[in-house]
């Protein structure tokens, strides 16, 4: 009798032991797996919410009658072009600055001295006949006025010559002077052409800024909704982390464990 009883109650001890063991296990086991698919769950949640976020934040290709602008998201490039009409003027714009530099270029290498001894020559040859006629008349004039050998015929050629030389110095300084601006317009009309050419670029490189700052007001507008749904993710994670079975298992696990109590 006394071996009987101490075997039940023992059997029963272990029995309910490991009864209520097994059963905190297998609730333990639940709840870990109800916690993984949870949390894989809340990491695909989260992912798809950024690939939407990042989709969004990409800048929109914009166009219109001046160009156009295109991002590619693939490869991560953005092209910028003129319209056709635009592109033409560009390249014009180009052209013609660079022809009126090579035309400053030729006027002896942009050195306003001697492009200005340059077109002292140009006109100096057109002036040169008159000169001399000037010398011919006074030795005409002396030699009819017996005085071509003279001191007073010497003295009047010499004031012919102080008189045609300060004429030809005055010519040199004007040459120099207007040599000196035409380069300086040829420059200025080649910078001024560049500077135009250039500035139509602008046009393809504000659609660029409009296609961004598009993609940026929707990524801010996104930034509550996405706060919102990536909480919404982890509540519903945390609530599938508390798996009904395993709780069922280990509750009904702890009351095998209770001791029993004998009266």
């Amino acid at each position: 009798m006394l071996f009987d009883f101490l075997g039940s109650n023992i059997g029963g001890t272990v029995g309910g032991a490991l009864l209520g063991g097994g059963l905190a296990y297998l609730g333990s086991r639940e709840t870990a797996s109800a916690a993984r698919d949870a949390a894989q769950m809340e990491s695909e949640m989260l992912n798809q919410n950024a690939a939407r976020a990042e989709a969004a934040g990409v800048p929109y290709s914009v166009g219109s009658l001046g160009g156009i602008a295109e991002f590619d998201p693939e490869t991560k490039t953005a092209l910028l072009n003129l319209s056709p009409e635009l592109s033409n003027i560009y390249s014009g714009l180009l052209s013609r600055s660079g022809l009126f530099g090579e035309q400053a270029g030729m006027l002896a290498g942009l050195d306003p001295f001697q492009a200005g001894e340059a077109f002292y020559q140009m006109q100096q040859q057109y002036r040169q006949p008159e000169e001399d006629k000037l010398r011919t008349d006074m030795e005409t004039r002396l030699l009819a006025q017996g005085r071509l050998d003279s001191t007073g015929g010497a003295q009047a050629q010499e004031a012919l010559e102080k008189a045609i030389a300060q004429d030809q110095g005055q010519r040199r300084y004007q040459s120099m002077t207007q040599a000196q601006s035409l380069i300086d317009a040829l420059l200025g009309r080649e910078t001024a052409d560049i500077t135009q050419a250039t500035s139509l670029l602008n046009i393809p490189y504000a659609q660029g800024q409009l296609g961004q700052g598009i993609a940026s007001n929707i990524t801010s507008a996104m930034g509550p909704a996405l706060a919102a749904r990536n909480q919404a993710a982890r509540n519903l994670s945390l609530t599938s982390a508390q798996s009904p079975s395993g709780t069922a298992l280990s509750a009904l696990g702890g009351l095998f464990m209770q001791p029993r109590v004998e009266k």
